[in-house]
């Protein structure tokens, strides 16, 4: 299986519908970068981010940035204890790791199959570095409506920014 984010940052350099809105990660205050989240996904921001779900709840993505050496390591660890928090559960022997480019910015994936309440589920965290600071994104979809909403969710994805 090829890897979800990588797949989506190639095949869709579209723009997001304009019932989308941008948000500055970790804020506006101190903006490292920005991403389009569409209306229809309710996105929630929260302190460092931004997090929205499918109208179907087959997908959800989460999008932070941290700063320090160990604000990363306190989000990577908040990462998987938010997968647990929604039963997500990982397959550790699917891992595998990818480089790619998101928005022309370097980025690192980490891919696993899994499990969600719905079932199976494909799972990407990702990686992207922007000056001295991580954008970190976490998505999973229910594997039965992955390719349902390739399109949506490439969208947002190729809609970060880095922040000049």
């Amino acid at each position: 299986m090829k890897t979800l984010l990588t797949i989506l940052s190639l095949a869709l350099l579209a723009t997001i519908s304009a019932d989308a809105k941008t948000f500055k990660l970790p804020n506006d205050d101190f903006a490292i970068a920005s991403i389009d989240m569409p209306d229809s996904w309710k996105p929630k921001e929260f302190d460092n981010g931004v997090a929205g779900q499918s109208a179907d709840d087959a997908v959800y993505i989460s999008v932070v940035a941290v700063g320090s050496d160990k604000g990363m390591q306190a989000e990577i660890d908040d990462t998987f204890e938010m997968l647990k928090t929604h039963n997500v559960t990982l397959d550790d022997t699917t891992k595998k790791e990818n480089k790619f480019k998101v928005g022309g910015l370097d980025a690192t994936e980490l891919l696993y199959q899994g499990k969600d309440d719905d079932g199976p589920a494909a799972i990407s965290i990702t990686f992207v570095p922007i000056k001295d600071k991580l954008i970190i994104f976490t998505y999973w979809v229910t594997t039965a409506k992955e390719k349902e909403h390739l399109e949506e969710v490439g969208k947002i994805v190729n809609s970060l920014k880095a922040s000049s």
